[in-house]
């Protein structure tokens, strides 16, 4: 191996441990004693281990309940924006009408506004509609965010399956919507996953929405929950380590169940066939 790929195998390992050590080191501390985080210099393979910090989050705090929502709440969102962006990606796909390109880009340019431009507008709406502090509210704001991207992805996907498979099911008697719904999406399952994926994430690790439109804290997400955790004048460390563990996990385990569907999903839409 020559210099440069030493150099380059040494960037790598960096990266890598530069990604890794914080999770390594959040696991560390969730699992310690609370005396033992504040030894110096800090134990980087710690001796003693307990699961007291899980047990006292779970038992002192309603991390379970604020999982539960946040699961209601992306699930929710995901599905309506799946379903929502699988349609209007279908028609910009395929359809050919004026302004369709403008339409588009208009999608698009929602996605450059920042949360923070629209989050009181946003509560003002919500407000007069009566969905502040409802999950039912939060559900529609996610799907708001999450929209525009999912649109463009499912449409980049859409555009790489023939036409001419959709021509041979409506030969054969079906409809439109029905070649749609027999032949597109089966085909575009890995792209649908890929899509579905990105929305649940943007419902699940969203902060600053949830944060103004509940207040209620039998209504948190666990982003919120987290929050909590940070006192005025101390904050645990252990239990808010170990309740980000538990929050990071559900994501996780998606991702394990979907990764062989979302490599293929984020590779083919790129690519127009």
């Amino acid at each position: 191996m020559g210099r440069r790929g030493l150099l380059f195998t040494g960037a790598v390992v960096g990266i890598c441990a530069g990604v890794v050590f914080p999770i390594y080191w959040a696991a560390v501390t969730s699992f310690q004693y609370r005396e033992q985080l504040y030894v110096f210099p800090p134990p980087f393979v710690p001796g003693k281990l307990s699961l007291g910090n899980y047990r006292d989050v779970f038992q002192g705090s309603g991390l379970a309940i604020w999982l539960w929502n946040s699961f209601l709440v992306s699930a929710a969102a995901t599905t309506f924006s799946v379903v929502l962006a699988a349609l209007g990606a279908y028609s910009l796909s395929r359809f050919r009408y004026r302004g369709r390109g403008a339409m588009g880009y208009l999608i698009l340019v929602t996605q450059m506004l920042p949360p923070t431009l629209l989050v009181i507008p946003i509560y003002l709406i919500f407000r007069d509609l009566r969905l502040v502090d409802t999950l039912t509210g939060l559900v529609l704001a996610y799907t708001t965010f999450a929209l525009p991207l999912c649109v463009w992805m499912l449409k980049g996907f859409f555009d790489t399956i023939p036409r001419e498979l959709e021509e041979a099911a409506q030969v054969d008697g079906c409809s439109r919507m029905g070649a749609f719904l027999r032949v597109v999406l089966p085909l575009s399952t890995p792209g649908i996953a890929a899509t579905s994926f990105y929305a649940f994430i943007v419902a699940w690790d969203e902060y600053l929405l949830s944060r103004t439109l509940i207040s209620t804290e039998s209504r948190w997400v666990s982003s919120v929950g987290l929050s909590s955790f940070i006192g005025a004048y101390t904050t645990f460390w252990d239990q808010m380590m170990a309740a980000s563990l538990v929050v990071a996990l559900p994501p996780l385990v998606i991702f394990f169940f979907l990764q062989r569907y979302l490599v293929s999903g984020l590779t083919s839409g790129a690519l127009k066939g």
